[in-house]
């Protein structure tokens, strides 16, 4: 069962322009999330899964000096990108990475892809954290009925489509610790204010690879700015709706219920 991560990053950001090539203690974003997706045990693969466009060459460049392989693929079709990777690579399961997720937490991702092999899942991610924390791990014969059962050009909010269990064998790693559960905060950097608080964090933490725990702890002692979620803030989804991420998360929280639910420890 080949598995193969794919790091989903364009340079076309408006909010926080081009911020997969922001330098944060001498590496740019994109090369913080290659750095801990190279750690975890059970991955043979991993792309920067970019698009055609010529603005998003420069990830080419990067890719090659991180020893990491790149595609080119469509500019608006995520899940085009990923399937056309999985079948470069004769791939069994993807891991979708967005590039904007400079604290993908590798230990987190690794127990959510054991337990998406042993129980033979079709879509597997970890919940109750920190946005920005987590990956999702996916089995190609499910993103293929994916497709086919949406428009490839909205697959921006692959999440939302395929973390369905009435629809996919979807599984759910969830921390033991409640000092762990925190929905309701951010660690993803798509604004100023989210990099001013990716600077706090790395410029209080000395590790060489700083995890989840470290941020909590950090947490416990300090004031991490920009961290918390209201419930009250807007959430886009396909179609140009969007809902409270109050309203978001209800919704999220059913869909757990009817998943497959692993409990692990994290400390």
């Amino acid at each position: 069962m080949k598995t193969v991560a794919c790091i989903i990053a364009r340079t076309n950001s408006t909010r926080l322009p081009k911020k997969v090539l922001l330098e944060i203690n001498g590496k740019k974003v994109i090369e913080h999330i290659i750095e801990r997706i190279k750690s975890v045990k059970g991955i043979d693969d991993i792309y920067i899964a970019t698009s055609t466009h010529p603005d998003d060459r420069i990830l080419g460049d990067i890719a090659i000096k991180n020893g990491v392989k790149i595609h080119y693929g469509s500019e608006t079709s995520v899940i085009d990108r990923m399937l056309e990777i999985a079948e470069i690579e004769e791939a069994s399961n993807v891991i979708r990475i967005t590039g904007d997720n400079i604290f993908t937490d590798p230990e987190i991702l690794e127990i959510t892809l054991e337990h998406h092999k042993e129980h033979i899942a079709e879509y597997s991610r970890a919940e109750y954290l920190s946005i920005g924390t987590t990956a999702e791990v996916i089995g190609i014969e499910a993103l293929k009925r994916c497709y086919n059962s949406i428009d490839p050009n909205k697959s921006e909010y692959l999440f939302y489509y395929i973390f369905e269990p009435d629809k996919y064998k979807t599984l759910v790693v969830i921390p033991e610790e409640d000092c762990f559960q925190m929905e309701y905060s951010s660690l993803t950097v798509d604004t100023p204010a989210d990099f001013e608080r990716t600077e706090f964090i790395f410029d209080n933490i000395d590790a060489d690879l700083i995890k989840y725990k470290d941020i909590m702890k950090l947490n416990d002692r300090l004031i991490i700015p920009n961290f918390q979620i209201d419930g009250s803030l807007n959430v886009k989804l396909p179609d140009r709706e969007s809902m409270s991420y109050g309203n978001f998360r209800e919704i999220i929280n059913k869909r757990i219920d009817k998943s497959k639910v692993i409990k692990y420890k994290l400390i």
